[in-house]
């Protein structure tokens, strides 16, 4: 794939030139390909068709989502000058969230103590259930975090412990994040793993 800048020629260029080649715009730029050729009676191993079903399902969610005014304005507040709402919310379905940061430094095993999360995604999470566990896995409490004030994004989180912990220097966090088109993301951090050193 090739793509022409500054081509007084080329700009604006879309369609098929003979047999080989394809112009198409997007956004700003024009995007020159080899025509794609399908192979009739091609048979693929499972892992293709595992991944052809992905992509089928992140276009039938896209598809979905620039159907609602609301959330086609969120996906195309996240788009480049190169981008759709339709790519950013494609995009969203494929890609995870993820704990950016946990910071449990103010954590000392007691009720009413904060662990605060920094979770990343493409648009934003909905929910974040948060289980401690002590060191032989087992569950010692259980919750949703909050988003915290005055934060419009939802990527800074709040979970506020409920239950007594002595044993806390070797809990684990077992992080359960959902995101805006309903896929789940499990994390396990350890206490203190983002924990900065001086």
């Amino acid at each position: 794939m090739a793509k022409s800048k500054d081509n007084l020629i080329m700009q604006g260029t879309s369609g098929r030139v003979g047999r080989n080649l394809v112009f198409r715009l997007k956004g700003d730029q024009t995007i020159i390909a080899k025509r794609a050729r399908q192979k009739t009676n091609r048979e693929y191993s499972s892992d293709q068709q595992s991944v052809m079903n992905k992509f089928t399902r992140a276009a039938l969610y896209a598809k979905a989502a620039i159907q609602d005014p609301q959330l086609k304005q969120a996906y195309q507040a996240k788009a480049n000058v190169n981008q759709t709402a339709y790519n950013v919310a494609f995009r969203d379905y494929l890609v995870k969230p993820y704990v950016a940061l946990l910071d449990d430094m103010g954590y000392q095993g007691n009720a009413g103590e904060k662990i605060s999360l920094l979770i990343k995604d493409v648009l934003q999470v909905l929910s974040v259930k948060i289980e401690v566990l002590n060191a032989s896995d087992v569950v010692v409490e259980s919750g949703a975090a909050t988003v915290a004030p005055l934060d419009t994004t939802n990527t800074h989180w709040n979970y506020t412990m409920t239950e007594e912990n002595p044993d806390y220097e070797n809990s684990k966090y077992r992080i359960t994040l959902t995101d805006t088109p309903g896929k789940k993301a499990v994390e396990i951090k350890d206490y203190g793993e983002d924990a900065t050193v001086d």
